[in-house]
């Protein structure tokens, strides 16, 4: 009976440090401040494989940041966004498929971001002001 309380609290807890941190952003984007969301990217020119990282969504142009290395990557000028759709069973391995993927097209090739559902509003504004 300890064991599932003590799940029960941890969970609880994690829950809202997420919301958190989720309203931290929203409120950081919304002022114009300099914010990351959090996403998964795949790019011709990063490679075939998703990679995690974060978008940092600010007054200039969208970089993304990885998650491990620390070799940033300005996301091309003329990215526009082509579609939104869910992950097909091949993805879902490599991504959480709970996520919508945003289709980009650019000079550069397709860009595909994935980005979980609450993030997707901050994605989308973020590709249409870019």
């Amino acid at each position: 009976m300890i064991e599932l309380t003590m799940g029960v609290v941890a969970a609880a807890l994690i829950g809202w440090l997420m919301r958190r941190r989720q309203q931290q952003r929203s409120t950081a984007i919304a002022d114009g401040k300099p914010a990351g969301v959090p996403c998964m990217l795949k790019w011709s020119a990063q490679g075939s494989r998703w990679r995690a990282g974060r978008l940092l969504i600010s007054a200039g142009p969208l970089v993304w940041k990885p998650s491990f290395g620390t070799q940033e990557a300005v996301l091309p000028a003329d990215l526009c966004r082509a579609g939104v759709r869910s992950p097909s069973l091949r993805e879902a391995v490599a991504v959480n498929p709970g996520s919508r993927i945003v289709v980009c097209d650019s000079s550069d090739g397709e860009v595909l971001i994935a980005v979980m559902p609450p993030e997707l509003d901050h994605m989308i504004k973020a590709l249409e002001s870019a």
